[in-house]
């Protein structure tokens, strides 16, 4: 087929970011992935349980943890989420579930680039005036394909395996025995759990140090993922396009959560995207406005950010009491709502 294909709007990349602003459009909407959605997890799958019962999938939640346990060389630390607790869930309903509730034209096909205007697929070119970049780190449309491209963000690196294995609580590792600069994670979802380890550095080799992390368990290890993960919040636009989840830097660095920031910025920039569809903003004055809500986050990032990189050089024997300090009442109560509690929506007048 010549000539190019045109809609009112293209999102490419049909994760959580992708999903979740898809989910907020309504019209002449291309949704583009190389993948068919739900099937390609590179995700431990935790978030609050408030996201699932927000974004209507709670069906797909598989437990509720109302802990999260963090073990140090010298001390355990446990954060009490019983207020808002988080969740494990199965990535294919929670995808599905999503994709149920757009009314857009999936299309599985790799994207190979944005050239004057227009999104270059395997399936030919696509244009809209509102293109929506939520291919993950890769940066598709926003930027090159290698890791350390120009303009990138930092990026950690995780690996992760699933094996039958149970537990109450989400637990976290941060320890130089395990892995220098880095931590290990066990995510219980019903009979079985996520357990991997994640460089703050951006190593990639990690398999050994799962392996051994795993084996100290007495556990083996079952089939991997594994993916880079934004260390740092990037452009939310560039040049006439939108930028969301790890396309623009959204994961926490520190604590590598990526749902509900890709979930929350997703869903800004559908509803902004949609104001342009409906005759309601210019491009613009769209533009400029998810620039601006974005960039208001931008001193939360830098403060995750600063609190990894202590992390990362931080000696062992430290780690334990600063953990502990930081939950000491008087302390936790600065940060530790304001952080269950990052995306979430405001209720609505008179409830």
């Amino acid at each position: 087929m010549t000539g190019a294909r045109e809609y009112q709007a293209i999102v490419v990349g049909a994760g959580f970011a992708g999903l979740a602003a898809a989910r907020e459009l309504r019209g002449e909407v291309l949704l583009l992935d190389r993948y068919e959605v739900g099937t390609h997890q590179t995700s431990a799958c935790g978030t609050p349980l408030w996201v699932a019962e927000e974004l209507g999938v709670k069906e797909s939640v598989i437990q509720v943890h109302p802990r999260a346990v963090l073990h140090t060389p010298t001390h355990t630390v446990t954060y009490d989420a019983s207020d808002s607790p988080f969740c494990t869930f199965d990535y294919r309903r929670f995808c599905l579930g999503l994709l149920e509730q757009c009314r857009v034209r999936f299309l599985r096909t790799a994207v190979r680039g944005f050239r004057e205007g227009g999104v270059e697929t395997d399936e030919g070119r696509f244009e809209a005036p509102c293109v929506i970049d939520a291919s993950g780190w890769q940066r598709a449309l926003v930027g090159g394909a290698a890791p350390r491209s120009g303009g990138a963000v930092p990026l950690n690196f995780g690996i992760e395996t699933e094996v039958p294995y149970t537990g109450e609580s989400l637990y976290f590792w941060v320890d130089p025995a395990i892995l220098a600069e880095g931590a290990a994670w066990i995510f219980p979802a019903g009979e079985r759990s996520r357990i991997g380890v994640g460089s703050f550095a951006g190593a990639s080799k990690l398999r050994a140090p799962l392996e051994r992390f795993l084996g100290d368990r007495d556990l083996t290890l079952g089939p991997l993922h594994g993916t880079y993960l934004t260390a740092g919040l990037g452009a939310p636009t560039v040049g006439r396009t939108f930028a969301v989840g790890d396309a623009a830097g959204h994961c926490l660095p520190l604590t590598g959560e990526g749902i509900r920031p890709a979930v929350y910025f997703g869903r800004v920039c559908g509803a902004l995207v949609q104001g342009v569809i409906d005759g309601r903003l210019s491009l613009d004055a769209a533009l400029e406005a998810y620039r601006r809500q974005v960039l208001a986050h931008r001193w939360a990032y830098r403060i995750l950010h600063a609190l990894q990189r202590a992390v990362q050089k931080m000696p062992g024997p430290w780690l334990g009491p600063v953990a502990a300090l930081g939950n000491l009442p008087a302390i936790r109560r600065h940060w530790w709502p304001g952080y269950l509690d990052f995306g979430k929506p405001e209720p609505a007048p008179g409830r």
